[in-house]
């Protein structure tokens, strides 16, 4: 299987609500990286394992209710996989919504998620937020 097939596999079991196939490809050592200030995004900095993967999810759920996120187009080089998609999420607190664009940068290792880059923009969530 090629890393794209599994950040591939990756995604389209969590978009069929699939969170425990989704979750067996990711190694046990990951690094799930949300790149914002967590002063402002409560979802917001580095989380170790399948366990604070899960305490991303469910700060994240606690916080914003998904409307959509969806990739759109992805690609490997140098060792790593580059997805781009979109999101729009709706702040729970506020009501607010928020649409980006993201890019993640995910390398995998041995048929296995070791590292997941979240970039996009966070001026948009924060906004949101507030």
């Amino acid at each position: 299987m090629s890393d794209t097939d599994v950040v591939g596999g990756f995604f389209k079991a969590f978009g069929e609500g699939d969170a425990a196939g989704a979750f067996a490809l990711l190694a046990p050592d990951i690094r799930w990286t949300y790149h914002g200030p967590s002063e402002v995004i409560p979802f917001a900095g580095t989380f170790e394992g399948p366990a604070g993967v899960q305490r991303f999810f469910e700060s994240f759920g606690a916080a914003a209710e998904p409307i959509e996120m969806a990739p759109r187009s992805m690609a490997a080089a140098d060792g790593l996989v580059y997805v781009r998609g979109i999101e729009r999420s709706r702040i729970k607190a506020t009501g607010k919504e928020y649409a980006v664009e993201w890019v993640h940068v995910i390398a995998v290792k041995d048929g296995l998620i070791a590292s997941f880059d979240e970039y996009l923009d966070t001026a948009a969530v924060a906004a949101a937020l507030a």
